[in-house]
């Protein structure tokens, strides 16, 4: 405020009036006030970006640090009805139970148009008005699904309709208000039933972006090709195949403890595909190394720490560049209904050198960018993780 210059200005104009200061003086401390309002400005906005930590956590809200007897508390944002099957598909697969349910928020974002005022919605609450009723075509089939996992799950939604460039604030707002360890985001990208491209929403884009970058806790990012959905309207005797290609890394891991949990339902049978470059054959042990050694631990043993009845396969794979991994994604992505990565975004890694260079998605990291390729002819859906941005508290 001090640096906005107006009152400086009203008094160097009333010295000049009472011919205080000579016209060469006024005029030297008018360039003086005009530089000093435009560079400091600039300055703070650079050293200082409130938005940044606006909605930064110290604790640690995401999937990893679930104790396993807590409920899970997952955010699932919808914005139109083919958002809606797919994403309770997956809801579904995250295998609730007594010990620990779903709690499951879900929030309808809606476009504002034109000049109308923001409305928030909570469908919840019976003294909702009539006009909510327009809004709840996308949350029905929400309660149908607690429905059918009575004392399993529990769902509250709500309707939120507000500019594009304020829907992040309130999803994240919403994460952080419910504490929950997860938000699942849909793809801005849509396929048609024979797999071919149809459509491609820039606002989830930018949406999607803006909340990879400031949620408070774990996201992940749907892509939705029509598998996870016919899987899933088989009958409860048949089985639905989920392929974990594990590279390595924090998003890695907390992709990896997702498809655990998953691992639990009796009709889901797990593939975990463990990466590995040909250098790190050599023995070479890093930090990150050891972290992802201990999280595969039970998967290599699948000796009952993950439940009674898991079907669990794990495969492992060496790579000497991204050539070889691509051939690899190529040779598993028709393989699975549900394919589960970490979003890896920045981190280099001698398995994925000079695909970065093509990646046509960033929101998806190098690893999701080539699931959703059109390059790549499959009709597997796929999920990517990111780990929580937790703040450090030594660094601030």
């Amino acid at each position: 405020m001090s640096s906005k210059g107006i009152v400086q200005l009203s008094h160097i104009c009333t010295f000049r009036d009472n011919k205080i200061i000579s016209q060469k003086v006024f005029t030297a401390m008018i360039f003086c006030i005009l530089a000093n309002a435009t560079i400091v400005p600039l300055l703070v906005r650079f050293l200082y970006d409130p938005n940044s930590r606006k909605y930064g956590s110290y604790e640690q809200r995401n999937l990893m640090h679930l104790k396993p007897d807590v409920e899970l508390r997952v955010l699932a944002c919808v914005h139109t009805p083919d958002n809606v099957p797919a994403m309770i598909c997956l809801l579904d697969l995250t295998c609730s139970t007594k010990e620990s349910p779903n709690a499951v928020y879900v929030i309808h974002l809606i476009e504002l148009r034109g000049r109308n005022s923001p409305l928030f919605i909570a469908h919840h609450n019976q003294e909702t008005s009539t006009a909510a009723n327009s809004f709840f075509e996308n949350i029905i089939p929400f309660y149908e699904y607690e429905g059918n996992n009575w004392d399993l799950v529990t769902v509250k939604a709500f309707t939120t309709i507000t500019p594009p460039k304020l829907m992040h604030d309130d999803i994240c707002t919403m994460a952080l208000d419910k504490q929950t360890s997860f938000i699942i985001l849909p793809f801005h990208r849509k396929w048609s039933i024979d797999g071919s491209f149809e459509e491609e929403n820039n606002v989830v884009k930018n949406l999607n972006c803006n909340i990879l970058d400031q949620a408070p806790c774990s996201i992940g990012i749907l892509i939705d090709r029509g598998r996870i959905q016919k899987s899933m309207k088989l009958s409860s005797s048949s089985s639905f195949s989920i392929g974990m290609l594990f590279l390595g890394g924090n998003d890695d891991r907390e992709a990896l403890t997702l498809a655990k949990r998953m691992a639990r339902d009796p009709r889901v049978k797990l593939t975990v595909i463990h990466l590995i470059a040909y250098q790190d054959c050599k023995n070479v042990v890093y930090w990150d190394t050891v972290l992802d050694i201990e999280m595969l631990k039970d998967v290599k043993q699948n000796n009952g720490v993950l439940g009674n009845g898991c079907d669990i396969k794990y495969v492992e794979e060496v790579s000497n560049c991204g050539a070889q991994t691509i051939k690899l994604i190529r040779s598993i992505a028709n393989g699975y209904d549900l394919m589960i990565v970490g979003r890896r975004y920045g981190v280099e890694s001698i398995l994925l050198t000079g695909l970065s260079e093509w990646s046509e998605f960033p929101d998806l990291g190098v690893v999701g960018d080539l699931f959703a390729s059109m390059d790549l002819d499959n009709r597997v859906s796929v999920l990517v993780v990111q780990q929580q941005k937790c703040i450090n508290v030594n660094r601030h």
